[in-house]
């Protein structure tokens, strides 16, 4: 089965963003070279020394957001604490053609998605002229990112 991308989706604090365009999630590691003259010191030998996440979402600026809207990610970036995130299929098949509940959709338990802490790193409005208003938010890892359950 392929997964389409409009079922993908960030959960921060337990709820969806509202009215999002795209997310995507990052994962990175930083290497350390480990060449040496006694294992053939011209090509490089990259070590794994660190792991790291982030992520980010577009979204159209809603008037009334049902799920994380603008100010409700601002609450969260200024009380500068670590959130709850996810990010996995935010709707299942049985979710087809309904309407987004009011409170947004909410985090899934168990159907293969990524699981860890995030802080708020950016935030951004853009009000262009002739056109809808849309935001955006950035988010970095803190700690480990970890595998969910599939049911």
């Amino acid at each position: 089965m392929k997964i389409e991308g409009s079922d993908m989706m960030w959960f921060l604090g337990g709820k969806s963003i509202a009215l999002a365009k795209s997310h995507k999630l990052n994962i990175t590691a930083e290497t350390v070279d480990t060449s040496n003259k006694d294992e053939g010191g011209d090509w490089d030998s990259p070590g794994v020394k660190k792991l790291a996440f982030d992520g980010n979402s577009d979204s159209l600026f809603p008037s009334d957001p049902k799920g994380n809207g603008f100010d409700d990610l601002f609450a969260l970036m200024i009380a500068k604490t670590p959130i709850d995130a996810i990010f996995s299929l935010g709707k299942v098949p049985a979710d087809a053609g309904k309407e987004v509940p009011e409170g947004g959709w909410t985090a899934p338990t168990t159907n293969g998605g990524y699981k860890g802490k995030v802080i708020i790193t950016n935030l951004e409005i853009n009000a262009p002229n002739g056109d809808k208003a849309t935001f955006s938010v950035q988010f970095k890892g803190v700690g480990e990112l970890k595998k969910m359950e599939t049911a």
